[in-house]
């Protein structure tokens, strides 16, 4: 490790992923940390470091403290992969960080407790029921949407819809209803749970009559807000049904609450949305397909003047990490193998793993910054940001022609429309021009600029001029005063 790169650790907080130690601890709080770090999300620990003041102090006998570390751990903990100790030199001193990786086979423990210990923050603590829970499927090789939903029965599966998928996804041509369960179970959307046959988290999700019944966990909450924070909302609406019927309640709400901006090619317009619906939809899927199902809470879609927000409860799966996401640099990985197959199966998604490279293109596509990843407090989030929604003219409630529609998707593209632009962008003669203008005018969506010949209209926002003179062309246009039918006659003319 560069001096650098050990300068950039000093800087971090303490937390789930960090621990900083002046010298080795008594052998059990040695433990507890290694194995806290194992059955979470791995993490590293650096020896020879102030945790308060982040003072590098160094450590006298490095080789030393590497022994005692490693006769510890061997005696306390039972781990199926040691850690990697590299030693550190930094500004003449020694230091070591020791590399716990996430632990393939959770939970892990230490010798004498019963329980096995997460990171709680930057503290090792003793794991509740839940965590626990978590930690034994984490460290099973079955996917996590195979075991059974409590209370459920075959009643509450549409075997029609199952039917049809396995016809449509080329399992089978012919079901008997013996072949039918037989598959069923064979495809993991049933279990034998207690003597009978169950659904599985799997089943249901997909296949359910009524999921949000058996999982209330499974609706999708979206909202659109006013502004950029959460204080008023213009609309929202809880996604229920099984994962398809999400997906494509989810891309309605996005339509319904996008702008539409336009695309100018000579005087022609190709109206788009605000944002590309595919790359919504490609991070609905993910978060569908990867969230961690047995975390309680919903999906979270958020829908700002400037950015959208998806939250997905569950971290990712390690070893994947933000860092290999942004840099296309990892092998896919998933909690949810049999929700994945399906939709593998349906060509809704890739295994291979190209979803965000697919959402980056298609961003790139509408001249959009590439999306934004973070792990959040237990939940994963992407964001999408669009730095032109300043140039987004807001006409919701306001009646306009078709004329003038066309007319504002033109503006938001060049930033400025003139007269002649107006009645060529819609095949209109000159009288008829000019009302469309001033009726624009009068519901303050638009501004003249200049004047003569030259004058060309701006939208409202757009407008960098102060509020008087704005207030003097508006009231103007209002009465009919000379000045602005003046300037506009010319215009017409043109």
């Amino acid at each position: 490790m560069k001096e650098k790169e050990f300068e950039k650790l000093l800087e971090e907080k303490e937390n789930k992923d960090i621990d900083f130690k002046l010298e080795l601890p008594e052998s059990n709080k040695v433990a507890q940390l290694v194995t806290s770090l194992y059955n979470g999300r791995g993490g590293k620990i650096i020896i020879g470091v102030a945790d308060e003041t982040r003072k590098p102090v160094g450590l006298s006998d490095a080789q030393k403290t590497e022994n005692k570390f490693t006769q510890i751990i061997r005696h306390w903990c039972r781990l199926d992969e040691e850690p990697e100790i590299e030693f550190v030199k930094y500004k003449n001193k020694d230091f070591i960080v020791i590399h716990c990786p996430k632990g393939k086979d959770t939970p892990y423990f230490v010798r004498g407790e019963h329980n096995p210990r997460v990171r709680i923050g930057s503290s090792s603590m003793p794991a509740n029921k839940e965590e626990i829970a978590r930690l034994y499927r984490e460290g099973s090789s079955k996917s996590q949407d195979i075991y059974p939903v409590e209370n459920a029965t075959l009643d509450d599966l549409d075997l029609k819809a199952v039917e049809k998928y396995l016809k449509k996804s080329k399992l089978t041509k012919q079901l008997t209803n013996d072949y039918l369960i037989e598959l069923m179970e064979k495809e993991h959307f049933i279990v034998k749970d207690n003597g009978g046959l169950t659904p599985t988290l799997a089943g249901i999700l997909l296949f359910g009559a009524d999921p949000y019944r058996d999982l209330h966990h499974s609706e999708v909450k979206a909202d659109r807000y006013i502004g950029d924070t959460r204080v008023e909302w213009l609309d929202r609406k809880d996604l229920r049904g099984t994962l398809f019927k999400i997906i494509k309640q989810a891309e309605k709400f996005f339509l319904k609450n996008m702008r539409t901006p336009a695309r100018v090619v000579g005087f022609k317009t190709e109206v788009r949305t605000e944002y590309p619906i595919n790359a919504l939809r490609e991070a609905t899927i993910n978060a569908l397909v990867h969230r961690d199902w047995h975390k309680q809470e919903t999906i979270l879609i958020r829908m700002y003047n400037s950015f959208i927000e998806i939250l997905s409860p569950g971290e990712l799966l390690r070893p994947l990490t933000v860092d290999n996401i942004k840099n296309d640099d990892y092998t896919p990985e998933t909690r949810n193998k049999i929700i994945a197959g399906v939709f593998n199966n349906l060509d809704i998604m890739d295994k291979r793993g190209t979803g965000f490279l697919r959402i980056r293109e298609d961003l790139e596509k509408w001249e959009l910054p590439p999306p934004e990843f973070e792990e959040r407090l237990g939940w994963f989030v992407i964001r999408f940001r669009n730095p032109n929604v300043e140039r987004v003219i807001d006409t919701a409630g306001i009646e306009l022609n078709e004329r003038q529609k066309k007319a504002i998707e033109y503006l938001q593209i060049k930033g400025k429309i003139t007269n002649k632009e107006y009645r060529k962008l819609s095949g209109v003669a000159k009288d008829t021009a000019h009302r469309d203008i001033v009726n624009l005018v009068n519901k303050k969506i638009i501004v003249s600029k200049s004047s003569g010949p030259g004058t060309y209209y701006v939208s409202k926002s757009d407008d960098k001029s102060d509020d008087k003179s704005d207030d003097n062309k508006i009231s103007s246009a209002k009465t009919g005063h000379h000045k602005f039918n003046d300037t506009a006659n010319d215009t017409i003319n043109q």
